[in-house]
């Protein structure tokens, strides 16, 4: 048996050097070839590399190396693949033919977008195969910069939720690979990355923006120092280059949900937009910060502390919008976990603003803390409820309709719960005396 497939190799060698002319018989000869290299263990027999020699010389000809045909490209690249598999650790050709094989391999991975073409599964075994073997790391060896870039940016243009889990982790693989073994990350090489990063980016899927928050989690410690350095060179002024080819919030709301410890540097300066007296960018830094403490599950670290105090004293901000936005924030935050340790400082907060001067202001307290009320009725101290309830004597008829319609609300939730045992009863049975108190009021 190893001899006849000895025999295969040196044939297939032979007749791939010169190549066939026509592209069917030169198909026909590279998926023989590819098949014989897939029978073959790693580490073989100095026999067996003996035989194959004249193969891994013909196959990196450049008549194969650099043919126009994609079929051709990739059973070579296929070729290639099994080849570096067979032989490692060692490569087996020199750094010049080694950059062109790469490019060639590289070439290859635009062709994971078609998940349903004829050469998915083979594209996808030259992939599992580059992970496999870290075949990568090769790459760094050559310094082909631009081509590990031209990976990532790859992977982030063709990964799709419906993607096979093994193309996947593969993908994240190599690119962890890459990162853990440079001895320093290139900015470029941060952009393409943090490139990813966005809620709602034109051109950019959430399977991208989930392979790259992946690959920041996993490679935090090594990423750290590369992505401070951006965000504060962007934040500071001093950058105007990487701000206009990133959006620096969507990239800090990205890295807050995998690896929230690499944002500890940038904390004075979001602090300092919280408090920048341009509006539009107080606006921007108060609409980041409360995504980020309304995130379901988000403890809020000791690091991000003094931002979260500089954000709720954003309700006394002297600008209606500002004030506004951070009630439809810190609403999101109590709905999404009514218990949050940071529950009673906020609702202390609320309070403060049921005086608010502005009527809208002090109707959307009201709804706040109503819906939080409605949401988890033993979320809000009874205290908090009867200072709301205060609001049916003011001076805004629109903010006494609204409050009168909304403890009426929590009234009924509190029947409910008390009819089936889930709320201690006579907590708020003084509710219907407020309202029925509206009867005396003229503007009723």
């Amino acid at each position: 048996m190893a001899d006849k497939l000895e025999e295969q190799l040196k044939e297939l060698g032979s007749k791939l050097d010169p190549p066939p002319t026509t592209k069917d018989a030169l198909l026909k000869l590279l998926e023989q070839a590819a098949t014989c290299l897939s029978e073959l263990d790693q580490s073989p027999t100095s026999s067996i590399m003996e035989s194959m020699q004249p193969l891994l010389n013909a196959i990196v000809k450049p008549e194969l190396l650099k043919h126009q045909d994609k079929d051709a490209k990739l059973l070579v690249a296929t070729c290639i693949c099994e080849i570096t598999r067979i032989t490692a650790p060692e490569a087996p050709y020199s750094d010049d033919v080694l950059k062109d094989i790469f490019n060639l391999i590289v070439g290859t991975f635009n062709g994971l977008s078609d998940t349903d073409g004829p050469s998915f599964r083979r594209i996808v075994v030259i992939l599992e195969t580059l992970a496999k073997y870290r075949s990568c790391v090769v790459m760094l060896d050559l310094e082909c910069d631009d081509l590990v870039n031209e990976m990532f940016s790859t992977f982030f243009s063709v990964v799709r939720d419906d993607h096979p889990e093994s193309v996947l982790s593969s993908m994240q693989t190599i690119m962890i690979v890459v990162l853990e073994e440079s001895e320093d990350v290139r900015d470029d090489l941060l952009l393409v990355i943090l490139s990813a990063l966005g809620r709602n980016k034109s051109g950019v899927t959430q399977a991208a923006r989930r392979l790259a928050m992946n690959v920041i989690e996993q490679c935090s410690e090594k990423l750290e120092a590369g992505i401070k350095q951006i965000l504060i060179s962007v934040m500071s002024g001093d950058n105007q280059l990487i701000k206009s080819e990133i959006d620096y919030h969507e990239v800090i709301y990205g890295i807050y949900h995998c690896a929230p410890q690499i944002l500890s540097g940038v904390v004075p300066y979001l602090t300092g937009e919280l408090l920048a007296d341009q509006l539009d960018t107080r606006l921007r830094a108060v609409r980041l910060v409360g995504s980020l403490f309304a995130l379901p599950g988000a403890n809020i670290c000791e690091a991000f502390q003094p931002i979260f105090s500089e954000f709720l004293k954003r309700l006394t901000d002297r600008v209606v919008d500002v004030r506004m936005s951070v009630l439809e924030h810190v609403k999101i935050c109590l709905l999404s976990d009514p218990s949050r340790p940071e529950a009673h400082q906020i609702i202390s907060a609320l309070c403060d603003r049921l005086l608010d001067y502005d009527e809208n202001v002090r109707k959307q307290v009201v709804d706040v803390i109503c819906d939080v009320a409605c949401h988890s009725l033993v979320s809000i101290p009874v205290r908090a409820v009867k200072l709301v309830a205060e609001r049916i004597r003011d001076k805004s008829l629109l903010v006494k309709k609204y409050t009168m319609e909304r403890v009426a609300e929590i009234f009924r939730v509190y029947c409910a719960g008390c009819s089936d045992g889930s709320i201690n009863q006579n907590e708020f049975d003084w509710i219907p005396g407020k309202i029925f108190r509206c009867f005396y009021d003229k503007d009723f």
